[in-house]
């Protein structure tokens, strides 16, 4: 498993700078008061910028100085194992395409606007990064019905989890925060949410083409890593 860590710059077209502003326009007017304190705190540690979009070398940079996690640029979808591969490491695989204009409010399929502005602020809060090398170092060593469990557990909380700030449901699902649409929904009355419960998310299904009826909320993040921790000790996944 071979992956670059430095990084050309596309040649964007203006549609695809335009359609980068748009979404972190239309983003940073909903996430105040819905994504999580610690999100919008690594938010501001990136400075990703509004008018064009950014370049994998900075933001990996700044990762790098903050946490010690890196990027590494990839084509699209990354093999499952391979991918959890990279997270045991500290390497997070993004691409560096942006979704069509028409795709603009939610996508099935990971763009950059979802892989950077949904994930990388996140790896700027130390409990956050423990877990997601923790799933990563998992996700690594899992087979069969675990690796199955592995990826439901992360689908429900990486990708679309909620956690308590002062009494308060928010976002930390990077597959809510860079999707318009989810950030309103998953708030609403519409989505049933369950206090978070490793065996039970272990055995949730989950779909990727609709938005979510069903999320788990997590207290903080010290009971993400601590109970992910425990369940990967309970099945051998983490020594």
């Amino acid at each position: 498993m071979a992956y670059e860590t430095v990084f050309s710059y596309p040649n964007y077209t203006a549609e695809e700078h335009e359609t980068w502003r748009l979404l972190f326009k239309k983003q940073m007017e909903l996430l105040p008061n819905r994504a999580c304190q610690e999100y919008m705190d690594g938010l501001s540690k990136l400075s990703f910028g509004t008018n064009e979009i950014p370049k994998l070398a900075d933001i990996s940079e700044r990762l790098k100085k903050a946490t010690g996690w890196q990027l590494v640029r990839v084509e699209g979808l990354v093999p499952e194992k391979e991918f959890f591969e990279l997270l045991a490491h500290k390497l997070f695989p993004s691409t560096d395409f942006i979704r069509k204009r028409e795709d603009l409010t939610y996508t099935p399929a990971p763009d950059m606007f979802h892989d950077l502005f949904g994930h990388t602020s996140l790896l700027t809060n130390e409990e956050f990064g423990d877990f997601f090398q923790a799933i990563g170092q998992a996700g690594a060593r899992a087979e069969g019905e675990l690796l199955k469990e592995i990826q439901r557990l992360y689908w429900f909380t990486v990708e679309f989890g909620l956690i308590k700030n002062k009494g308060q449901k928010r976002i930390y699902g990077s597959g809510i925060l860079s999707s318009p649409r989810e950030v309103v929904y998953c708030l609403s009355d519409k989505v049933i949410k369950h206090e978070f419960n490793v065996e039970k998310i272990t055995h949730q299904d989950y779909d990727i083409w609709h938005m979510q009826e069903e999320l788990f909320v997590i207290d903080s993040f010290e009971q993400l890593k601590t109970e992910f921790i425990n369940f990967g000790k309970r099945t051998q996944l983490l020594v």
